[in-house]
């Protein structure tokens, strides 16, 4: 394992077992609503920023969630009519490597890329800080280094509360947030290959970490299982 995304590390510092099932093992996770809306937002934003009629978008980005039960139409709407329509370049495609000389690589998508900055749409009911999680300063690192540039601005743009939250990060502190990626993903390529030669040793190596987070997790009662035997 060498390319890695912000969902990857966040989830691994979250729990490691859930981690390692997910990534590691491969075992399938059912689509929450959350995700599969957060795709149709996004894309039917993307669509919409280019010049696609609403309807059209709205359509196309249902499609892009595998036409979810759960997504309808009225909220992708409604999240949609709340992103401005901004100038830039849509869903930005990064994969850059995490330091000189290394294969551990970090991958995302950039949701739109201005002269200045940048902005990641969020369909959360629950709003927090640019410097709350990792993401932001990440693709703050990101941006700097597709643009050349020595700082950025990072919006956190909470769709349903037509909320922007911003930050204007500094090399520093998005080379901070590079550094702290590397170590994970050093940490973790380091213990896939420990499980690789000895499997006996995936539940030390990923130990689950109980938490509020349990009761939303696919694997819950596998882990519990285990983890009492």
């Amino acid at each position: 394992m060498n390319v890695f995304s912000y969902s990857r590390l966040s989830l691994y510092e979250l729990c490691p077992y859930r981690f390692c099932l997910k990534y590691v093992l491969g075992k399938p996770e059912p689509v929450t609503k959350a995700l599969a809306l957060g795709k149709a937002v996004h894309k039917a934003i993307e669509l919409r920023s280019q010049g696609t009629p609403e309807d059209e978008a709205v359509v196309a980005g249902w499609i892009e969630a595998d036409c979810h039960p759960e997504v309808h139409r009225d909220e992708i709407v409604g999240l949609l009519r709340n992103a401005p329509i901004l100038k830039g370049k849509a869903e930005v495609h990064f994969e850059l490597p995490l330091a000189h000389g290394s294969d551990l690589r970090l991958q995302g998508y950039i949701d739109l890329m201005g002269e200045n900055g940048f902005i990641d749409w969020k369909t959360n009911w629950r709003t927090y800080g640019p410097m709350d999680t990792m993401q932001l300063p990440l693709y703050a690192w990101a941006y700097m280094q597709l643009r050349g540039v020595r700082e950025a601005t990072g919006i956190l743009y909470f769709l349903r509360y037509k909320t922007p939250m911003s930050y204007r990060f500094t090399l520093h502190e998005a080379e901070a947030a590079r550094r702290r990626a590397c170590e994970l993903a050093n940490e973790i390529d380091t213990k896939v290959s420990c499980v690789e030669l000895f499997p006996d040793m995936l539940r030390t190596e990923f130990p689950a970490q109980p938490g509020s987070h349990c009761k939303h997790c696919p694997f819950a009662m596998e882990c519990y299982a285990a983890n009492a035997a």
